[in-house]
């Protein structure tokens, strides 16, 4: 809650589209800054920040124990071995036992890359979980790669697609870059 306030009150967030209620779905933006979860969160209602799981890059936030109590408790992220393979094997078993709540990934990997990469989108697509495409702009510009700390005071938007349910896997990716590129 304090997290959401605070990002409220430092950045002008524009909205477009809202998150349908759904027992469970996958939230999968693009990927520009440290600021985008932070930014999701912000702009859901509270009851919907409480059932969303952020997958945070495990060699990134969560290599020792005093990087990790960010993102865990700011950022409600868990670590994602985006290194090894069979942790897709294990999230899909984890994602065909789960009947409710919201998952937040990024399927680029990384804030410099802009593509998305097939493996946890395939996984979640699969095992039936609705994908809501999301994209994310001046995100990069108010918190760039390069510098510790925000830059308050800017514009980010967030924009919500309507949810997309089981298309082939390669149309599901020409989806999700087709819907950051024309919103982002």
């Amino acid at each position: 809650v304090v997290t959401a306030f605070l990002v409220r009150a430092f950045f002008r967030i524009e909205v477009v589209g809202s998150v349908p209620d759904l027992p469970r779905l996958a939230l999968l933006p693009n990927h520009q800054s440290h600021l985008d979860t932070l930014a999701i969160l912000a702009v859901l209602p509270e009851r919907d920040r409480r059932r969303i799981t952020v997958l945070a890059a495990r060699d990134y936030f969560f290599r020792r124990a005093s990087t990790a109590l960010a993102p865990a408790l700011l950022g409600q992220a868990v670590a994602f071995d985006r290194e090894h393979y069979t942790e897709l094997r294990r999230w899909t078993q984890i994602l065909r036992g789960v009947e409710k709540g919201w998952f937040l990934a990024y399927p680029s990997g990384s804030r410099k890359v802009k593509e998305p990469h097939g493996g946890l989108v395939f996984v979640l697509a699969r095992s039936g979980w609705p994908i809501v495409p999301v994209a994310l702009a001046g995100m990069r510009e108010a918190w760039p790669a390069d510098r510790r700390f925000p830059r308050p005071f800017r514009r980010l938007r967030v924009v919500f697609g309507e949810p997309v349910t089981a298309p082939p896997t390669k149309e599901l990716l020409e989806i999700l870059a087709r819907f950051w590129e024309e919103h982002a």
